[in-house]
């Protein structure tokens, strides 16, 4: 019974966004983080001893069979999401998986299965939904202050693997599955698009570049965005550098798109932009706390900020206009429904009831998404999203 009580979650990923985990978790006002587990049994105890988490585990098994844990958060390399997100499900926690949430269409319909059968609550990390202003922007799209959603466009730009002594687990297909940069940043822009129009993407055709075929494998693994420094090897790379596609929606709506991650200067530089009958609308990651909206008359166009907004659930509440707010905050107001709902009891969200968080059936459409990216890249052709 978890009414009335903190809940208590796990994080199973001790490197870059594991840690960002707990501290969203904490902030939200919904639980306490008793435990956090790795491969490395030693690295897990000083991760655990740096946050201030009171359990630093390499047995993640004993981890699941914990009855005091209630939620259980994957935050490991692409390809052990499925395994444990399945575990976690099958001991009966409440999940949240970091994306992509499998490497193939096919285990992530087995997972939203899973999650149905327990009647668990289980999310996927799409942060950018958590943003305040990408919030607004669904509800201006939804009242229908854009007239009908026409084109959708925009980009997702990064440079942290310009040089080819740039290494990452994510560059090998083991651990990072076939796709790179659409699994890892294009999902996100996927998600987002849908989500602010509301509407549901039916076919892409894409055009995938690996700019740099041979990269230098640190000898010592090193944390993302990391390069080799010491001795290394070369490898060879398959995975896209960079992506271009062209998305048909539903209803008629077309969207275009850029991500990379080998554009120089480009640190996070996430921008989505909708074209309607009426007005278009924009936001930009980097410039988080503003809408731009634009009109035929150009003396119309204007910048919308984040307004005040009355707090309905505990933990630290936004702050006021003109204090900004980020990505952390975003990743904060993403999980606070998910716990909310577990800890007021709520049954999970099904495919005919909204869901106040995104769910697995959300991260499935994404993986698909990336299945059908493959597919058109690889055939040059339009490639429907099952």
């Amino acid at each position: 019974m978890t009414h009335g009580r903190l809940l208590r979650a796990a994080v199973i990923g001790t490197g870059f966004v594991g840690p960002h985990h707990v501290d969203a978790i904490r902030r939200g006002g919904y639980a306490e983080v008793v435990a956090i587990a790795g491969t490395d049994a030693a690295r897990s105890e000083a991760r655990a001893r740096q946050l201030g988490v009171d359990r630093g585990t390499s047995d993640v098994d004993s981890l699941l069979r914990d009855p005091e844990i209630d939620v259980v958060h994957v935050c490991t390399p692409n390809s052990s999401h499925f395994s444990l997100a399945t575990a976690a499900l099958e001991a009966g926690k409440h999940v949240i998986v970091e994306k992509p949430l499998a490497l193939s269409a096919e285990e992530a319909g087995g997972l939203v299965s899973l999650a149905g059968r327990t009647r668990r609550h289980a999310g996927v990390a799409f942060t950018y939904r958590g943003y305040p202003m990408v919030r607004r922007a669904r509800e201006l799209v939804s009242a229908g202050a854009l007239g009908d959603v026409r084109l959708i466009h925009g980009r997702y730009l990064q440079d942290w693997l310009l040089e080819a002594t740039d290494y990452n687990w994510r560059l090998e297909p083991g651990p990072g599955g076939l796709s790179r940069a659409v699994a890892d940043i294009g999902s996100h822009w996927f998600d987002t698009a849908e989500h602010v129009s509301g509407l549901r993407a039916e076919s892409v055709m894409a055009d995938l570049a690996t700019f740099i075929p041979t990269r230098q494998r640190p000898r010592t693994p090193g944390a993302t965005f990391s390069g080799a420094d010491g001795d290394a090897d070369p490898v060879a790379v398959d995975s896209e550098d960079a992506a271009g596609f062209l998305i048909r929606f539903g209803g008629g709506a077309r969207a275009s798109c850029l991500v990379s991650q080998v554009s120089a200067g480009h640190k996070n530089d996430f921008r989505l932009e909708l074209g309607g009958s009426r007005r278009s609308l924009a936001w930009r990651q980097e410039e988080p706390n503003d809408l731009w909206i634009g009109t035929r008359d150009a003396t119309g166009n204007s910048i919308l900020p984040r307004e005040p907004r009355s707090e309905t659930v505990p933990g630290v509440p936004a702050l006021p206009p003109g204090h900004p707010e980020g990505w952390a905050e975003a990743l904060r107001d993403l999980f606070r429904p998910f716990y909310a709902a577990i800890r007021a009891g709520a049954p999970p969200p099904t495919e005919m009831q909204p869901a106040p968080y995104p769910t697995f059936s959300d991260g499935a459409r994404a993986v698909r998404f990336v299945e059908a990216v493959l597919t058109s890249a690889r055939e040059s052709r339009w490639a429907d999203i099952a």
